[in-house]
C-alpha cells in the first residue's frame, strides 16, 4: 500500500492518469464518500462496502466484520470499469509471478467470476 513509482509512470506515460490509491483505514476515522472499502483476508468481493452502501461510514458496522484475526480495512479509489472491465490479478511468491486471473463481474446474479490468464493484451491493444 506504499508507493510504486514504477507504475505511477505507467499510468502517468501509457494512459495519461493518476494510479488508484490504495491505504489502510486507521479505526474510527472520517471515509471519504467516493472511497471503495475493503478487508483484508477476504475474497469472492466478499467484505467489500461500495460508496453508495448505507453503513460505508458506520464503525460500529467495519468492526463487526473484522472477525478474521489481524484483518483490516482499507480504502481505495472506485473505479468505475471495473464492474464492467473486471481486473487482472497478479499472484506472486517469492517475487516470482505464479499465475494472473481475469476476474469480471455477473451484472444479473451480482457476483465474480474468475479465469486463469495465460495471453494479454498491451495497452495499445485495450484502447
Amino acid at each position: 500500500m506504499g508507493t510504486c513509482p514504477i507504475l505511477d509512470i505507467i499510468a502517468q506515460k501509457r494512459t495519461n492518469t493518476a494510479r488508484p490509491t490504495t491505504r489502510l483505514l486507521v479505526d474510527g476515522e472520517n471515509i471519504v464518500d467516493e472511497m471503495v472499502l475493503k478487508r483484508t483476508h477476504s475474497d469472492a468481493g466478499e467484505h467489500v462496502v461500495l460508496p453508495w452502501h448505507l453503513n460505508r461510514r458506520n464503525w460500529e458496522y467495519l468492526r463487526s466484520h473484522l472477525d478474521v484475526p489481524g484483518s483490516q480495512w482499507i480504502a481505495q479509489s472506485y473505479m468505475e470499469p471495473l464492474a464492467k472491465l473486471g481486473e487482472w490479478r497478479v499472484f506472486l511468491v517469492g517475487g516470482v509471478i505464479v499465475y494472473t486471473v481475469h476476474t469480471l463481474k455477473n451484472q444479473d446474479r451480482n457476483t465474480w467470476s474468475w479465469d486463469i490468464v495465460n495471453t494479454f493484451y498491451t495497452l495499445e491493444e485495450l484502447r
